[in-house]
């Protein structure tokens, strides 16, 4: 049996399931692949993510508002895969005998769901903020601190929606395992399955999905009238194309969200409204979807680095160890070209007359925009 989840199970589970979980015992084979994938999800999802984080931070060009929610996505899968595999997998391995105690019965499952929660919020908030800076250009648009404030409030909604999975996890003494215990008389574990799945899924997604739809017909429109009273018109066709690549990555990265998170979604559906228990191998197909689900968080530095130059270039240099990793940040960023030469021109004369403290401050001062 396998039970990797953001959901912890339920004394009703085990009781219905008692069967199944005698007969769905994994084979050494199973295992053997499962750890695998196990160890290389972690292993990207930890080295990718770490790489996103000290690029945006570190880097003073990287800190455009829509990278800050990229930084508290690379947070929130961190947050993912730091606690779901670390600690789920001694648990499965000693016979889904909980070791950790009655502390973190109540917090660790809880903060798996919320890291999901704050995932797909963090992705609409910035499928908002796309739409606003590309459809309102002469607007006002959102700054960092405003997206600092907004990444509080995802966190904090996040944790209010995970309150109720908080309250009814308790460590049960004498199976020892971490299980939920819902009121019996109305079916309140149902009624939860399916408000996550809606909060968690459809909704988000449906508002993305029509954002980035807009998003495209503003920019086909654009793109057709070849007018320059059109939204981009105080941009430059390099600014045009980056922030294309930008949307372009955005929208992968909700995709890769959309196709990981539903298998692990239909499975428990399945379990709580239908006879999923029924199922001689559903623990082992609800394994197999949860590699899926923590394979979301190892594929988005992927796909930032195949989607986005600036990620790309910011990440060879790290892996490649480059001591001279502060020129990066005068290389290519979203302002024309003939900019950039005039502004490297410039610079690199002035470098060599300069000491390690003035450097510092120019790298400080060096232009940023959000794309």
């Amino acid at each position: 049996m396998v039970h990797i989840n953001f959901r912890g199970n339920s004394s009703n589970d085990l009781q219905n399931s008692t069967s199944v979980t005698l007969s769905s015992t994994e084979s050494a084979k199973f295992k053997i692949v499962k750890l695998f994938f196990y160890a290389i999800i972690f292993l990207i999802s930890v080295i990718g993510n770490t790489l996103v984080c000290i690029v945006i931070v570190r880097r003073h060009r990287m800190r455009t508002v829509t990278n800050c929610f990229i930084l508290n996505l690379a947070v929130a899968d961190l947050a993912i895969t730091c606690i779901c595999i670390p600690f789920d997998i001694p648990v499965q391995e000693n016979n889904y005998k909980w070791p950790y105690g009655s502390l973190l019965c109540k917090l660790l499952y809880p903060l798996q769901t919320m890291a999901m929660f704050a995932s797909i919020f963090t992705l609409m908030a910035v499928s908002l903020n796309r739409y606003w800076a590309i459809v309102y250009p002469l607007q006002n648009q959102m700054s960092k601190r405003h997206a600092k404030g907004f990444i509080s409030v995802i966190w904090l909604l996040s944790a209010l929606v995970t309150l109720p999975y908080i309250l009814v996890l308790r460590l049960d003494e004498e199976t020892v395992s971490c299980e939920e215990h819902w009121p019996v008389n109305v079916n309140y574990r149902k009624a939860y399955t399916l408000s996550l799945f809606l909060v968690q899924y459809v909704v988000p997604l449906t508002v993305i999905t029509l954002v980035y739809l807009k998003i495209a017909r503003e920019m086909r429109k654009c793109i057709k009238k070849r007018k320059t009273s059109c939204i981009n018109r105080d941009l430059s066709k390099s600014h045009q194309i980056e922030r294309k690549r930008v949307v372009r990555m955005l929208i992968v990265v909700t995709a890769l969200f959309a196709v990981c998170v539903l298998p692990n979604n239909i499975m428990w559906l399945w379990l709580d409204f239908g006879n999923g228990e029924e199922y001689e191998h559903f623990w082992d197909v609800v394994a197999v979807t949860n590699i899926i689900l923590f394979a979301n968080s190892a594929a988005n530095p992927i796909a930032y680095t195949i989607c986005h130059d600036n990620f790309r270039e910011e990440f060879r240099h790290y892996v490649s160890c480059d001591r001279n990793i502060f020129k990066s940040i005068l290389e290519r960023s979203s302002f024309s070209r003939a900019q950039r030469a005039s502004y490297y021109t410039t610079t690199w004369t002035r470098i060599s007359s300069m000491k390690g403290r003035e450097l510092k401050k120019m790298m400080k001062n060096a232009p940023e925009t959000d794309v």
